[in-house]
């Protein structure tokens, strides 16, 4: 029995370290990549001029940098599509006289990579792209 303990004891170890030492460690330049690019075809994808041109460069910045061709990264620009088509923006209430409710665009698209439909895409994409992100 103490055996036993002393084993899981040692399991739920090792499981909180494993995982302390993935927070704050830096993401794989592949997936840093993929949703990078998601976020910026999101930033593309609204209204304002300068949310546009700045989603705009930063994809351009993936795509040069990048190592693999742009086909691949398609799908992740209609899955962002996809999801902005359901309207799920998101909303601050802010504390004015009188109180009101405005987008939050940037907020948003920050949390584009999170929602289940872009979120597989993204792991679809990151398979395809293996090959291409190969260390050497």
């Amino acid at each position: 029995m103490r055996a036993v303990l002393l084993l899981l004891l040692g399991l739920i170890v090792m499981g909180e370290t494993a995982q302390a030492h993935t927070i704050g460690a830096p993401r794989p330049a592949m997936l840093r990549d993929v949703e990078g690019y998601a976020i910026a075809a999101c930033l593309v994808h609204q209204a304002e001029p300068y949310l546009k041109d700045q989603g705009y460069a930063w994809g351009n910045a993936i795509i040069q940098r990048g190592k693999a061709p742009i086909e691949v990264l398609a799908p992740i620009e209609d899955a962002v599509k996809l999801e902005i088509a359901k309207g799920d923006m998101a909303i601050i209430h802010v504390d004015t006289n009188p109180p009101e409710n405005k987008t939050a665009p940037v907020l948003y698209c920050g949390e584009i990579i999170d929602m289940p439909s872009v979120r597989a895409t993204i792991q679809k994409t990151v398979t395809k792209l293996k090959p291409f992100y190969r260390y050497k």
